[in-house]
């Protein structure tokens, strides 16, 4: 083509060609030899195994998944590591995928995708190698990390959190969007071609898993490890409301009880008229909450922050100003607390024994006198015997640290349970979901 027929100046560049997605025919032989190999070892994970998509990236170093079940297959990395490795990281992959680790990481109050990255993979890989399946040489463990074995990934994360330019040192894993990591680059849309799955499907590889599990279980109780065992378990257990829905409908139902409460004033004219006679209009109350936050020993202040955090977004979305908001923290001791303007920056004072009734007491006595009083405790407290007079409690139930179950609030008090682990130990419904 001479100079003259060539493009014009102006005329935008050509798009590159678009990167080569399919893997060649010994490429997928190689892939389809180490997929048989990780059935041999965990064939209750064969539906899971069976339903992700691969697709080539080369250059990648690793494999990776999005959330649509795409998997992300560099085949340079699955030469250099054979079929018994990639087996094990074919296994670590849809470990990702089946515990929901991209969905647990939003739920967090606060989000680092690396630092999720290497917490969700020390999640996986501990029970991995305990199961003596082997995986590529610098695997994140829990060990690597300085962390205990057999935790989860939100306790791992929370440990990494507190400097997260200490994770930042660590190679980042590369496990892709699908593992609540950083996304790949090049990553591809939900609907491009190969095709992903939906959430609806994906909760249904799920189910299918954790009912092979559980079949395998009752065939053979010593064949599935500990953590899969559980995560079937909780994957098969009923469903709940989270406690953010219950403690948002309990919330919005006490203010609109309040708020329906109109009563008169004569600082607006009331609309009826009578000759010679000022009447008064009637008006809607201005909503006051109060907020008692329990600052004993025993709380968790992961999920103290949490619920708080909840709280502030209802009562903004209800429209209560921070004028009206008041709050103290409360062992034995009264501590009035700043304006709630952000939940999560408040001081929490205290850390000694517990006894909410004096702060039940003091907000009862305010000169605004919360309509609505909402304690957030672990219900180790001695309540009073009677409701505070012309106002509704709401305990918020936070679970200990130590798992022992307090004893109820009083009938005449709305409970909300907060489910969820805490910072040490969860308890058995979140275990290796």
């Amino acid at each position: 083509m001479t100079p003259e027929d060539g493009p014009d100046a102006d005329t935008p560049a050509a798009a590159p060609p678009p990167r080569d997605r399919r893997l060649s025919a010994e490429e997928r032989d190689d892939l389809a030899a180490a997929r048989l190999l990780a059935l041999t070892w965990m064939p209750y994970l064969a539906t899971a195994l069976f339903e992700i998509t691969a697709v080539a990236r080369r250059g990648l170093g690793t494999f990776a998944v999005d959330a649509a079940w795409r998997l992300y297959v560099d085949p340079v990395a699955q030469a250099r590591w054979g079929p018994e490795r990639t087996a094990g990281v074919l296994l670590h992959e849809v470990s990702h995928l089946l515990r929901c680790h991209h969905a647990r990481h939003h739920e967090h109050p606060r989000t680092h995708a690396l630092a999720w990255n290497l917490a969700a993979d020390a999640e996986i890989n501990d029970d991995l190698l305990a199961s003596k399946i082997p995986l590529p040489d610098g695997a994140v463990t829990p060990h690597l990390l300085g962390l205990p074995d057999g935790q989860l990934a939100e306790r791992y994360f929370t440990e990494l959190l507190p400097d997260p330019a200490e994770a930042s040192e660590l190679d980042d894993p590369a496990c892709g969007s699908g593992a609540g990591g950083i996304a790949l680059p090049d990553e591809l849309p939900d609907d491009d071609e190969p095709a992903g799955r939906s959430e609806l499907d994906a909760d249904l590889i799920r189910r299918s898993v954790a009912e092979t599990i559980r079949d395998a279980t009752s065939a053979d109780p010593g064949q599935v490890p500990g953590g899969w065992r559980r995560w079937a378990e909780a994957t098969l257990s009923p469903a709940e409301i989270p406690w953010q829905q219950r403690l948002r409908r309990t919330v919005r139902r006490a203010f609109a009880v309040h708020a329906g409460q109109l009563s008169t004033s004569y600082r607006r004219p009331g609309r009826r008229r009578i000759p010679r006679v000022l009447t008064p209009a009637m008006v809607a109350p201005a909503l006051t909450v109060g907020v008692i936050v329990d600052t004993s020993a025993s709380m968790s202040d992961q999920q103290t922050h949490r619920a708080l955090s909840e709280l502030d977004a209802i009562c903004r979305r209800a429209g209560i100003s921070p004028d009206n908001l008041i709050a103290v923290s409360a062992d034995i001791t009264v501590h009035a607390l700043p304006r709630l303007r952000n939940a999560t920056d408040l001081p929490l004072l205290g850390g000694g024994g517990t006894d909410l009734r004096p702060a039940i007491a003091h907000l009862a006595r305010h000169r605004r006198r919360p309509q609505i009083i909402i304690v957030l405790t672990d219900g180790f407290t001695p309540w009073p015997e009677l409701p505070p007079p012309r106002s509704t409690v709401i305990a918020v139930l936070i679970p200990r640290a130590d798992g022992q179950t307090a004893p109820p609030p009083p009938p005449w008090a709305e409970t909300i349970e907060l489910s969820g682990h805490t910072s040490t130990d969860p308890p058995a419904t979140r275990a290796r979901r």
